[in-house]
């Protein structure tokens, strides 16, 4: 998928957005993950939920209301976990 809010090469690979006690990490690419991933990490990198592709924007909207809200929505979308991933 092509960002149109980019310039190609001048994007940032990982953006993180953080909250109190955890934080919200979308990898654009990575070899190593195969590709694109979201990862809600908590503490200081203590826990590593991570579901592919890009899922920024809706942890984004839930961050105000708090790690469980983000979780669950984790959880929601366990369908799409990666293989790198802890469970809940």
């Amino acid at each position: 998928m092509i960002d149109i809010n980019c310039i190609p090469n001048m994007c940032p690979n990982n953006t993180v957005t953080e909250a109190k006690d955890f934080y919200v990490s979308h990898l654009r690419y990575s070899a190593d993950y195969e590709g694109e991933t979201t990862a809600l990490v908590v503490g200081q990198m203590e826990h590593f939920y991570i579901l592919k592709g890009n899922h920024e924007a809706n942890y984004k909207k839930l961050i105000p209301e708090g790690f469980d809200a983000c979780l669950k929505y984790f959880k929601d979308n366990i369908a799409q976990i990666h293989e790198y991933s802890e469970r809940p």
